[in-house]
C-alpha cells in the first residue's frame, strides 16, 4: 500500500490532519491554553459514592499532573517511551495519573479494572508493557513537579486501548495525541462546550466515550465535568439535581433504568439533553424519555478506532425534525459526521452508495487511529481504499431540515455484543466455551435486553451433569462479570454449514423456541 493510500484515512476534505490544528497539538497543549485562558476555572468535580465532592480547577489540576509526573518517574522510573498499563477508576487521582504520564511521554494502554488479572496480563503481553499502574493514594503527598515536560509531538503515540473485550484475540489501538485532539475539537465544536458549559458523566474512564468526551472534550472547551464514580439509578437524579448539568453523557442501558426508577422525574433547568453512545438506542427509549421526560438524547456514534465519536444527532433541530429522525422512526439516527471526520456507506467494490442503500459504514478524517500495535495484517484488513472500514452496516437519509445526510445503523459484518456498553467478541467467548471440560461444541448469539442493550445467550451441547454455575465461573476467568451471558441453554446440535461455520439466524430461532 502506498504512502499516498496510508494517508487518506486520516485526510478531511482533502486536508491531511499535520495540516490541520490539531495536527499542530498535543494532549498537554490542550491543558496549557487553558491554564493560559482560565485557570482558576473549575475542570473537574469528582463525586465519590460516599457523597464525598472535590473541585479541581484547572490551574490545581494541572500542578497536580505535573506533581503525578514527577511520582511516576521516582517510584517506577518511567521515562519518556515507556509503555504502562493502567486501570483508572473515576476519581481524580486516576485522571491526574494518566495527564501525568501523558507529560512524561509514557505511554499507558487503558485496562478495565474488573477484568480477570490474567486477561489484563495478557493484554499487557501484547502490546510490550511492563509496568501496570496504580493511581497515588494521596494526591497531597505527591513529591514537588518535574522542572519541565518530555518533548512531545502531536503525532505521538499517546494511548493504547484494546478493542472487543477479548485478550489473545484483542486488537490494540494506536491512539495518537492529534487523533485525541481532533476528536475532542469536533464534540467541542458540535456541542457548543465553551466555559461555564457543565457535563456529567458517569461513564467509566478506561472506556474510549468515558475518556474521551468526560475528560478531554471538556478540557479542551474550558468546560467543567462532574466525573460521577459510577451509575446508581437510585443516586443519579440527585446528581442532576445537585450538580445541574447542560449535557450528560450516558449509554442506551443507563437510560433503560432510569426510566424503570425514576417515578417522578423533575429535569434541572438548565439541562439540554443526554448524549447517548456505545450501543443502539431504541425508538421505545428514545420515544419515553421524550414523552415522559420532555428530553432529548442525541445519539452518537463512533469506535475505538476513531477516537470515540464519527456522527452525533445535531442539537438544533426542530421538534418535528426531531420527532421523525428520532422518535417516529424504525431505526433512530446516529446524526451526520462531525467536524475533521467523513463518513461514507460503501458496497464491497468501494462504490459509494446512495440514500436508502445498506452497505458498510466507512469514516476517514482527523481523528481516525493509526492502526492497531503489533498487527499489520488486521490495520490492512480494516483502512481499504482510503478509508476505515467499520463493519456495520448502515445507511444514508436525508430530510429537508437537515443539509447533510443523515446516518442509520442496521447492523454489524462482526460478531461483537454490545453488552452494558461493552464489546464482547462472540467468537472468544465460543473458543473459551468449547474449551472447556464437558463440552463438545458450543455458539453464541446476541439478544435484545431492555436494561442492558444487548445480552449473550450461550448454547452449549455437552454432558448431562454441566450446569450454569460452573459455565459462568469458567468465563468469569476471562472475561467481566457484567458482560457473561444472560442465558445458557443446553442443546443436542449446533446448526453448522457442512464446512463448519455456525448457522447463527438458524441459531437464533432455536434460542427462541427455548426461551
Amino acid at each position: 500500500m502506498g504512502i499516498f493510500m496510508l494517508s487518506l484515512p486520516h485526510t478531511y476534505r482533502n486536508q491531511h490532519v499535520s495540516q490541520s490544528l490539531a495536527g499542530r497539538m498535543t494532549v498537554i497543549d490542550g491543558l496549557a491554553e487553558r491554564l493560559n485562558q482560565t485557570p482558576n476555572a473549575p475542570y473537574l468535580t469528582a463525586a465519590a459514592s460516599s457523597g464525598e465532592r472535590r473541585t479541581l480547577s484547572y490551574a490545581e489540576f494541572d500542578r497536580f499532573s505535573r506533581q503525578a509526573a514527577s511520582w511516576l518517574y521516582h517510584e517506577f522510573g518511567l521515562a519518556a517511551g515507556a509503555i504502562v498499563g493502567f486501570a483508572p477508576c473515576n476519581d481524580l487521582a486516576s485522571a491526574a495519573t494518566l495527564f501525568g504520564a501523558l507529560r512524561s511521554g509514557v505511554r499507558v494502554v487503558f485496562l478495565d479494572p474488573e477484568a480477570p488479572q490474567h486477561r489484563q496480563e495478557a493484554i499487557m503481553r501484547q502490546i510490550g508493557a511492563e509496568t501496570v499502574l496504580n493511581p497515588p493514594p494521596d494526591l497531597e503527598r505527591l513529591p514537588p513537579p518535574n522542572a519541565e515536560d518530555a518533548p512531545l509531538k502531536p503525532a505521538d503515540d499517546a494511548f493504547y486501548f484494546p478493542t472487543s473485550g477479548s485478550t489473545a484475540a484483542s486488537k490494540i489501538v494506536i491512539q495518537t495525541h492529534r487523533g485525541a485532539v481532533a476528536n475532542a475539537l469536533a464534540i467541542t465544536c458540535h456541542h457548543a462546550m465553551q466555559p461555564g458549559v457543565r457535563l456529567l458523566g458517569c461513564l467509566p474512564i478506561h472506556h474510549v466515550n468515558g475518556f474521551h468526551f468526560t475528560l478531554l472534550a471538556t478540557l479542551f472547551s474550558g468546560a467543567h465535568a462532574m466525573l460521577a464514580q459510577g451509575f446508581n439509578p437510585l443516586t443519579y437524579p440527585r446528581l442532576l439535581y445537585e450538580f445541574r448539568p447542560h449535557i450528560a453523557s450516558v449509554v442506551p442501558s443507563i437510560l433503560n433504568a432510569l426510566l424503570a426508577t425514576w417515578r417522578a422525574p423533575e429535569i434541572p433547568p438548565d439541562f439540554r439533553y443526554f448524549v447517548s453512545a456505545a450501543a443502539p438506542l431504541t425508538r421505545e427509549t428514545v420515544r419515553s424519555a421524550y414523552e415522559r421526560w420532555g428530553v432529548r438524547i442525541l445519539q452518537g456514534y463512533g469506535l475505538t478506532e476513531t477516537n470515540n465519536f464519527s456522527t452525533t444527532l445535531l442539537r438544533s433541530l426542530s421538534d418535528a425534525c426531531y420527532r421523525r429522525q428520532m422518535v417516529d422512526t424504525d431505526i433512530p439516527t446516529i446524526g451526520v459526521a462531525v467536524q475533521g471526520n467523513e463518513v461514507a456507506i460503501l458496497d464491497a467494490s468501494g462504490r459509494q452508495l446512495g440514500p436508502g442503500e445498506r452497505g458498510e459504514i466507512c469514516v476517514r478524517g482527523h481523528n481516525v487511529m493509526d492502526g492497531y500495535a503489533g498487527n499489520p495484517e488486521g490495520t490492512a484488513d480494516a483502512f481499504k481504499d482510503g478509508w476505515f472500514h467499520t463493519g456495520d452496516i448502515g445507511m444514508e437519509r436525508f430530510d429537508p431540515e437537515v443539509e447533510a445526510p443523515l446516518f442509520v445503523v442496521v447492523g454489524r459484518k462482526k460478531n461483537i455484543a454490545k453488552v452494558r456498553g461493552e464489546s464482547v467478541s462472540l467468537e472468544e467467548m465460543e473458543r473459551e466455551l468449547t474449551g472447556m471440560d464437558g463440552v463438545s461444541d458450543a455458539a453464541c448469539v446476541v439478544l435484545d435486553d431492555e436494561m442492558l442493550g444487548e445480552a449473550i445467550a450461550a448454547v452449549i451441547v455437552g454432558n448431562a451433569t454441566l450446569t450454569d454455575q460452573q459455565v459462568n465461573d469458567h468465563l468469569r476467568q476471562m472475561f467481566a462479570p457484567s458482560t457473561l451471558p444472560r442465558r445458557i441453554l443446553y442443546v443436542d446440535a449446533i446448526p453448522r454449514t457442512p464446512t463448519g461455520k455456525i448457522l447463527r439466524p438458524a441459531l437464533l430461532t432455536q434460542i427462541r423456541k427455548l426461551l
